[in-house]
């Protein structure tokens, strides 16, 4: 996030999702019922994500395949619902922007549902993760806990709540005059490449990241500490928006009782994360 699994080119803002891609449902007629008039009249489902972040979303080397865990949840949802869904993929500082200003309808890339963000937004929460340093493997024996990362370079992702709980783990473990330097770099790929080329000596991600990559690359990696700030990810739709989110929730709990929700967390060996419920804004801090 190297070869194939790891180096995953940027796709343009605008993305369809018409490739070949697993069996879909039927339309949940209790579901669409709830869907608001535009939706209706439009017949699309406009989603964001930041590209990339396997097993979440993510793009195999030379094509513009939309694939992951929240791309497979977001058709099945659209499928539910009767309509097409339609990707468009921003930065991550963007997400938050994409939605509110009506650019798309909902969010779904491994977003943390936050208090803070509830300010704006409306989450349904489908996913349980948290945060964990990790590092290639030569790393190993310099680097075996969160302390011996004092002084060190952290690359994170740009705009992420991993920043903050970064900095809030280094201010909790370094001496004032020797915390973590942590830095902010779009994609995981380049978190690695820092890494690989000595600029940065480790990087956070979620749980679900760092299981991928030891299925991708048995050995490449490891985990430097304990995980911390365990929170749920959430579909994220403007606070106004309130249709679309129950017509979501309606499509998730069929879902849930039909057993897709479980199959699709199976395909990408997420079990580590999964949830017996959907919960709408279910985040405390």
């Amino acid at each position: 996030m190297t070869p194939t699994r790891l180096k995953r080119p940027l796709l343009a803002a605008l993305m369809s999702a018409a490739l070949a891609l697993p069996a879909l449902a039927g339309v949940d007629t209790a579901a669409q019922a709830l869907l608001p008039e535009a939706n209706r009249d439009s017949g699309k489902l406009l989603v964001v994500v930041s590209l990339a972040y396997p097993p979440m979303e993510y793009t195999d080397a030379g094509s513009e395949e939309l694939k992951g865990f929240d791309i497979d949840l977001a058709r099945e949802i659209a499928a539910r619902l009767g309509l097409e869904p339609e990707f468009a993929n921003v930065e991550f500082p963007q997400l938050i922007p994409q939605v509110v200003t009506g650019r798309s309808e909902m969010i779904i890339s491994a977003f943390s549902d936050k208090v803070e963000r509830q300010a704006q937004l409306d989450f349904i929460d489908y996913f349980n993760t948290g945060n964990v340093f990790y590092s290639t493997a030569e790393h190993r024996d310099e680097i075996k806990d969160e302390k011996d990362l004092c002084g060190k370079t952290i690359a994170v992702a740009t705009g992420t709540s991993w920043v903050t709980w970064a900095e809030e783990v280094g201010k909790a473990n370094c001496p004032a005059d020797n915390l973590y330097n942590v830095i902010q770099i779009p994609t995981q790929a380049e978190h690695i490449m820092q890494i690989n080329q000595g600029r940065a000596q480790a990087s956070v991600i979620g749980v679900e990241g760092l299981a991928d990559l030891e299925i991708n690359e048995p050995g490449a990696f490891y985990q430097i500490g304990a995980a911390g700030d365990p929170n749920p990810y959430g579909m994220a739709f403007e606070k106004s928006n309130t249709a679309l989110r129950d017509a979501v929730l309606a499509a998730l709990n069929g879902m849930m009782a039909d057993g897709t929700y479980k199959e699709i967390v199976d395909r990408y060996h997420l079990g580590v994360g999964a949830v017996d419920e959907f919960v709408i804004n279910g985040a405390t801090e």
